[in-house]
C-alpha cells in the first residue's frame, strides 16, 4: 500500500519543528554552560591567585592589602552570582534543556527516517506515527514551559529550514544560518 503523501509531509514537517527546538535548547544549554564555566573558574581562581601572588613576590603589607582587596571585590561578585545561579536553577535548567535538545533531536531522526521509509506497510507507518505524534505532544507540552521568544522561533524555523533545505513559506528561500530581513525565518 501507499503512504499517503500528507502523512509524510506532517512527518517532515514535524522533523523540521523538532530539529528546531532541539537547536534552540542547545544554544540555551551553551550559554548557561558558559555562564556555569565562569562562575566556577572564579571560585577557584581567586583564591588561588591571591595564593600564588602573595606566595610568590614578596609584597609590603600595603601591596598585600590592595591584593586582598581586589581578591574581596571579586569574591563578592563571586558570592552574588553564585546565589543568583541557585535562585535562578541554572543547574536545573541546563539539566532540562540538555535532555531536551537530546529528546528533540531524537523525535527529528525518527520524524524524518519514518518520511522516508519505503519499507513499511501502511497500518506500521500509522502505528509509528501515532506513537511519534504521542511523544511529541508530550515532548511540546514540557517544552512549551519554557518560553520562546519571537527571536528563537525564527532561529529554529531558520535552522529547521536549512537542515532539510525546504522553502520558508514566507519568502520562498532556502535560509542561511545568517538572519535576513523574513519574518518567518529572519530577524
Amino acid at each position: 500500500m501507499v503512504i499517503p503523501p500528507e502523512k509524510r509531509r506532517r512527518c517532515n514537517d514535524n522533523a523540521l519543528h523538532s530539529f528546531g527546538t532541539a537547536y534552540i535548547f542547545e544554544k540555551r544549554a551553551s550559554s548557561i554552560r558558559k555562564s556555569i564555566n565562569l562562575l566556577t573558574f572564579l571560585g577557584i581562581a581567586t583564591p588561588a591567585m591571591v595564593g600564588a601572588v602573595i606566595g610568590t613576590f614578596s609584597l609590603s603589607p600595603q601591596n598585600t592589602k590592595y591584593v586582598l582587596i581586589i581578591a574581596g571585590i571579586l569574591g563578592l561578585l563571586q558570592l552574588v552570582l553564585s546565589i543568583w545561579a541557585i535562585v535562578s536553577g541554572w543547574n536545573d535548567r541546563l539539566s532540562y534543556y540538555l535532555e531536551s535538545k537530546s529528546a528533540n533531536y531524537r523525535l527529528a531522526d525518527e520524524f524524518s527516517q519514518l518520511a522516508n521509509s519505503t519499507s513499511l506497510s501502511e497500518a506500521d507507518f500509522e502505528t509509528r506515527l501515532q506513537v511519534l505524534d504521542k511523544e511529541m505532544t508530550i515532548r511540546n507540552d514540557l517544552d512549551n514551559r519554557h518560553n520562546f521568544s519571537d527571536k528563537e522561533k525564527r532561529m529554529g524555523m531558520r535552522v529547521g529550514l536549512r537542515q532539510y533545505q525546504r522553502h520558508c513559506v514566507k519568502c520562498g528561500q532556502i535560509p542561511s544560518l545568517k538572519p535576513s530581513n523574513c519574518d518567518v525565518c529572519g530577524k
